[in-house]
């Protein structure tokens, strides 16, 4: 059931008018049952594997919570993690590892060849498994009290706006939300559909129109010209932003509508003045995650300046991985991460702090802007690219000295224009969440939305489904 589909529209009107209508004390327990349908379209088996995980790791949590110290109560974080951590490599990681083993063993010479298994990804098992991992090391710091109530925390793991594709919320954001039943006021309802407007508009508009293309030259690189191919690149790197910032979008109108409020998860990332700021802004609810339960358990940025770079190099190495089960996705987190590198090397090398956009003029802000879009999108060729050999293929396309002849494709135009557009119009986004209905603006408002919903009811996967 797709955010844009016309079944998720229809699901959704009833969710939010029976959770209307129902007395207060029924209205959480209606929002759990919902997202058991929400998810059982998806693939009613996946919910058994939803329900082991959570099941264990609130019963760790509680017996943790009995434990007089972190040491009595490690053990049992570490069964529980074990646990999480085993079902995620099982299900999204076995294939790659056979793969892998299989190019290891021809290398040897031998002729083994590894089978291929017809293991299903269960949707959102990167993100809910990272949620429980997070409630469960609060509970064993002793920063959170657990649920004693097993609906109240399934509740807080299941919740379908961000089920499938986050925002990754934590346990002590989310959690007290659910103790009392909750209803939507007029001023949030309105927020509400801004961002769904805001976020149909840059799914159905942007990032589906840009797809075609896009899709097109990443399958054939050696097929295009040099300029072809840039504009691919860049242009993917923009429907990666719309896609799953609309994705988000959508999730905080939902969650609105419903009483709500889910934490942000992007803020102009490429208007990033560095590679640390665009990862400050991009994915924020994934990037605190990985600083608060990797990056700093593993000693952060304490002790020595190698110690400190090689743990920013670990973590986006991880991040890389944790995006898909392909080594192009481990590529692509170890050029961020040397990118981060080399960005502290420079400064610390000058006894300097990575400085911040309010201390930049204009002009050194928007050449900083360039620069770090320009380097975050070179490493999108590999995020998008299936193989090492396509990835090549299109470093070779844009790189080679001879070109094919000139092609006339409206995306060479259509698809920077459509994006400078946005980000031009990108700056009035506070002002439009703000905005109230009233005279003409309603008849027209409604309009625009009934136009992008019946545009919108396609099957057009957001790209992080995969993931």
């Amino acid at each position: 059931m797709y955010f844009n589909s016309l079944t998720f529209i229809y699901f959704f009107l009833a969710v939010i008018a029976i959770n209307a209508a129902l007395p207060a004390r029924f209205r959480n327990r209606w929002i759990l049952g919902a997202s058991f349908l929400f998810f059982a379209s998806w693939s009613p088996l996946c919910i058994v594997l939803l329900l082991l995980t959570a099941a264990v790791d609130y019963a760790v949590a509680l017996k943790m919570a009995s434990l007089p110290s972190k040491e009595a109560r490690k053990p049992w974080l570490v069964g529980s993690i074990s646990f999480a951590v085993g079902s995620l490599l099982f299900f999204k990681y076995t294939q790659m590892a056979l793969n892998t083993a299989g190019c290891v063993a021809a290398l040897a010479g031998s002729s083994w060849v590894p089978p291929l298994l017809s293991i299903v990804l269960p949707l959102g098992i990167s993100f809910y498994t990272f949620e429980t991992i997070s409630y469960g090391i609060d509970v064993y710091r002793g920063e959170l009290e657990p649920r004693r109530s097993f609906f109240e925390y399934l509740s807080f793991l299941m919740f379908f706006p961000k089920l499938i594709a986050g925002p990754i919320v934590r346990a002590s954001e989310f959690l007290p939300q659910f103790s009392d039943p909750r209803l939507c006021s007029s001023e949030a309802a309105q927020k509400a559909l801004h961002l769904l407007a805001i976020g149909f508009g840059k799914k159905v508009l942007l990032a589906d129109n840009f797809a075609p293309f896009i899709e097109r030259v990443f399958a054939a690189p050696l097929e295009h010209n040099r300029w072809v191919c840039l504009v691919a690149v860049f242009g993917y790197s923009m429907q990666v932003y719309l896609d799953f910032s609309a994705y988000t979008d959508i999730a905080h109108g939902c969650a609105k509508l419903l009483g709500y409020d889910l934490p942000q998860n992007f803020n102009k990332p490429y208007l990033a003045v560095s590679i640390s700021d665009f990862w400050r802004r991009w994915h924020m609810s994934l990037s605190r995650w990985f600083r608060d339960y990797f990056y700093i358990p593993i000693g952060g940025n304490q002790g020595s300046l190698l110690r400190t770079y090689r743990n920013l190099f670990l973590t986006m190495l991880l991040g890389g991985l944790w995006h898909g089960a392909n080594w192009t996705f481990v590529a692509w987190g170890a050029l961020n991460g040397t990118f981060l590198l080399l960005e502290r090397l420079w400064y610390d090398a000058r006894g300097e702090h990575i400085p911040r956009e309010s201390a930049m003029g204009t002009s050194e802000r928007r050449v900083r802007i360039v620069i770090v879009f320009g380097l975050i999108t070179f490493t999108r060729i590999f995020f998008r690219s299936p193989s090492f050999s396509v990835a090549t293929d299109m470093l070779y396309s844009i790189f080679r000295a001879s070109q094919r002849g000139a092609e006339k494709e409206f995306a060479l135009i259509g698809i920077p224009v459509a994006s400078f557009a946005y980000i031009y119009a990108s700056k009035y986004r506070v002002r439009w969440l703000a905005a109230s209905f009233e005279g003409l603006a309603i008849p027209g408002y409604a309009l625009y939305l009934t136009l992008l919903l019946a545009l919108g009811a396609t099957r057009a996967e957001f790209i992080y489904f995969q993931f």
